[in-house]
């Protein structure tokens, strides 16, 4: 794992790896306020009642794009702003409040 933050993306090997904590215990806080600044106030990310009782999950959780938006830190972070030509995520599970996230890459 690389731990030399900012390097120029013209010195990226193949192969090479970069990680960083993004995000530590996700809160109901960062969930709402990413919710007022994007204007998505779906309520299973904001109203328990309504995330557990009509739509049957565990509790609230995150905005996907918040967890994109944060697992982009990881790239701004390692190679600076204004780098970034192209960027994609999977979604694949559900990020909870108390998450923490960690975000991998690998230059391919």
């Amino acid at each position: 794992m690389s731990s030399n933050p900012k390097i120029g993306a013209e010195q990226l090997t193949v192969g090479q790896e970069h990680e960083l904590v993004v995000v530590e215990n996700l809160t109901r806080t960062h969930i709402v306020q990413y919710a007022g600044a994007s204007g998505d106030f779906n309520p299973i990310h904001h109203d328990e009642t309504f995330a557990t009782k009509a739509a049957g999950y565990p509790s609230v959780f995150s905005h996907g794009m918040l967890t994109m938006g944060l697992t982009g830190k990881l790239i701004t972070e390692w190679l600076g702003d204004g780098v970034v030509r192209d960027f994609g995520v999977r979604f694949v599970s559900q990020v909870w409040p108390g998450d923490t996230l960690t975000a991998r890459s690998t230059r391919v």
